[in-house]
C-alpha cells in the first residue's frame, strides 16, 4: 500500500459475503486477506441476494463465517419483508444464531422501505436490539426521505443509510439526506460511494462525528478506495477514530469484534 493507516481500530461496517445473482462474489478467505492487507481489524458481513433467491442459506453462510472468525467478523442477516411472517421468523432465527443486525435491500428485493411490511420487520429488529442497515438512495424504494419516514414510524430503531443516503450525484439527493439526518436522531449514514467529501465533513460539523460510519460495500465497491475516502477527510484524528470503528461498535453493542 502507498499510504499509512493510523493506529485505529478499523471496522468495515458493510461487506457482502457470497455469490450474488448480480454476479459479484466474495469468499470469507478473500475478505480476510483484504482485511489483513489494509490493516482493517474486522468487518460486518451481510448476505448477498443469491441466485436461487433463498435467503436462509445465504444467512447461514454468514452465520458460519462469524462462527469461524468471531474476532474478525460480525454478521447481519437479510430478509425480504414481502414474505410477511416468514421474514419475521427468519429474522428471529438469525438473531438466535448470533447475528447482530439486519440488512434490508429494497432495490434488489423490490419493496418500499417505508411500506407496512418493512415497518413490521424493522420494528421486530428494533425490539431485539438489532441495528438496521438500509441500502439507500434508490429512487422510489429507499430514497433518503423514505428512510426518514421509516425512522419516524419506528423511533426506537437504529438505522444506517448506505452511500450517505444518496446515489444521485445531481446534489438534490444530498439535500434530502441532510434533511433526513437533521430530523431523526436515530438515523446514521455510511460512507461508501459518497463522492462529495465535503458532505461528510458538513454532517460531522453540524450533527457530530457519531452520525457517520465507515462502510465500503465491498466487493461491489473497492475496499481500499473507500477506506482512503475516510482517511482523507479533513477532520481530527479523534473524529476519524469514531468513524472508522467506535461508532459502529457502539451501535452493535460490542467493544471488540
Amino acid at each position: 500500500m502507498s499510504y499509512h493507516v493510523p493506529s485505529i481500530n478499523i471496522i468495515d461496517g458493510h461487506v457482502y459475503l457470497g455469490h450474488s445473482i448480480n454476479d459479484y462474489a466474495l469468499k470469507t478467505e478473500q475478505l480476510l486477506a483484504s482485511l489483513e492487507e489494509l490493516k482493517i481489524n474486522g468487518a460486518v458481513v451481510c448476505p448477498v441476494q443469491p441466485k436461487d433467491y433463498h435467503l436462509k442459506p445465504a444467512n447461514d453462510l454468514v452465520v458460519k463465517a462469524v462462527s469461524d472468525f468471531p474476532k474478525k467478523l460480525v454478521g447481519f442477516c437479510r430478509v425480504d419483508p414481502r414474505q410477511g411472517e416468514k421474514a419475521l421468523t427468519e429474522l428471529i432465527r438469525c438473531r438466535q444464531l448470533g447475528l447482530k443486525g439486519l440488512l434490508l435491500h429494497p432495490w434488489e428485493e423490490g419493496y418500499r422501505i417505508n411500506s407496512e411490511k418493512a415497518v413490521q420487520v424493522v420494528s421486530k429488529a428494533a425490539e431485539m436490539n438489532m441495528p438496521i442497515l438500509v441500502e439507500s438512495g434508490y429512487p422510489w424504494v429507499s430514497h433518503a426521505l423514505q428512510v426518514a419516514d421509516l425512522c419516524g414510524l419506528v423511533p426506537n430503531a437504529v438505522i444506517m443509510m448506505s452511500h450517505g443516503g444518496q446515489i444521485n450525484i445531481s446534489g438534490l439527493a444530498q439535500a434530502d439526506a441532510f434533511a433526513a439526518l437533521r430530523s431523526h436522531s436515530n438515523l446514521y449514514i455510511q460512507t461508501s460511494g459518497v463522492y462529495r467529501q465535503d458532505f461528510l465533513e458538513e454532517v460531522i460539523i453540524e450533527l457530530g462525528s457519531e452520525r457517520v460510519i465507515f462502510g465500503s460495500t465491498f466487493p461491489i465497491m473497492d475496499q481500499e478506495y473507500e477506506l482512503k475516502r475516510v482517511l482523507n477527510l479533513n477532520i481530527t484524528y479523534k473524529e476519524k477514530t469514531k468513524l472508522l470503528g467506535e461508532n459502529l461498535l457502539k451501535l452493535i453493542n460490542s467493544e471488540v469484534i
